[in-house]
């Protein structure tokens, strides 16, 4: 009896380690405004590249007829807390990435890639980015920025929700996630 026991309790464990692959998307990017401007803040994780963007995301569901219109830097972190002006220079030993197509093989298409060139009013974007880890996006609309104070940021709330919160704690919960 015991022997059979052991089997059953080994067989799950190869399809634990099979599903448990990829990492889930941590909280480590978020929005700040500074001098009016948005800002990208993205937790590298001590990594050694890492790269932060913006995209707009009005139609998540229907972009099979729409481009996908970004912009996004990436480069060797000098620190371990990135900020990144959104559209502007980016940080020393960066560079502004080329949109370049992307295919999309599992759904039969490529995706069209414009450069993302100004934020405009009613437009919902993304902050996204990634070191070691892929960041949970930040959605938000210039109609935001004002409620972002000068100590403050935008952050993850879960996975479908975004909150006003101290640049510290911020900051504390996306160490913790690294």
């Amino acid at each position: 009896m015991r022997r059979r026991r052991r089997q059953w309790i080994l067989l799950p464990l190869p399809l634990l380690l099979l599903t448990a692959c990829t990492p889930a998307d941590e909280p480590l990017v978020a929005l700040a405004v500074q001098d009016g401007r948005p800002v990208g803040v993205l937790v590298t994780c001590d990594d050694d590249f890492a790269q932060l963007g913006v995209f707009e995301n009005d139609h998540p569901n229907d972009a099979s007829a729409r481009p996908l219109v970004r912009w996004r830097v990436n480069g060797p972190p000098a620190t371990e807390v990135v900020e990144v002006a959104l559209l502007g220079q980016p940080p020393q030993g960066w560079k502004v990435a080329d949109p370049v197509d992307l295919p999309a093989a599992e759904a039969g298409m490529d995706v069209d890639v414009e450069p993302l060139t100004e934020l405009r009013p009613e437009v919902t974007y993304s902050v996204s980015g990634s070191s070691r880890r892929d960041a949970i996006s930040v959605d938000f609309t210039l109609a935001d920025l004002p409620r972002i104070g000068p100590d403050q940021v935008l952050a993850p709330h879960g996975r479908d929700s975004t909150k006003v919160v101290s640049r510290d704690t911020f900051l504390r919960k996306a160490r913790d996630s690294c």
